[in-house]
């Protein structure tokens, strides 16, 4: 059974990209996670992992930290004991999807020289229509 996570948070550093025993790439990153109870904030820090798909799809747009994300994931607590052989926990996100939420930041590279929008890129094949007079009013389906 899996505790599915809809998460909005800030990354509180930037992406790791490291290989797995298997020699395929994944991801790891921390996110901040604000919640409100009583009037008073409070945040949660999540470990989030996604596998090789979601690596390849953050590396390919170079998210950075402080960057607002929407995680869908399965949410796991991890136990362990740290070094100075206290136990702790953990709460740790597999990723299964994600998007970008808000506006980027200015100095945020864009996804992809191909990521256009659709009036300039058909504006490049000189086939641009002026969006308030695209057909006559008999073109209109009733």
């Amino acid at each position: 059974m899996y505790l599915n996570a809809n998460l909005e948070g800030r990354l509180v550093n930037d992406p790791e990209f490291k290989t797995g025993k298997n020699e395929r790439e994944f991801v790891t990153f921390r996110m901040a996670v604000n919640q409100y109870f009583g009037g008073q904030e409070t945040a949660t820090f999540l470990n989030c992992t996604g596998n090789e798909y979601v690596a390849e799809r953050i590396k390919k747009v170079d998210i950075k930290k402080g960057r607002l994300l929407h995680i869908d994931g399965n949410l796991t607590e991890r136990h362990y004991t740290d070094h100075d052989g206290k136990d702790r926990s953990s709460l740790d996100v597999a990723i299964l999807d994600w998007h970008f939420v808000g506006v980027k930041d200015k100095d945020e590279k864009p996804a992809t020289a191909d990521s256009a929008s659709a009036p300039v890129a058909a504006a490049k094949t000189g086939k641009l229509q002026d969006p308030v007079n695209v057909g006559s009013e008999d073109d209109l389906p009733l």
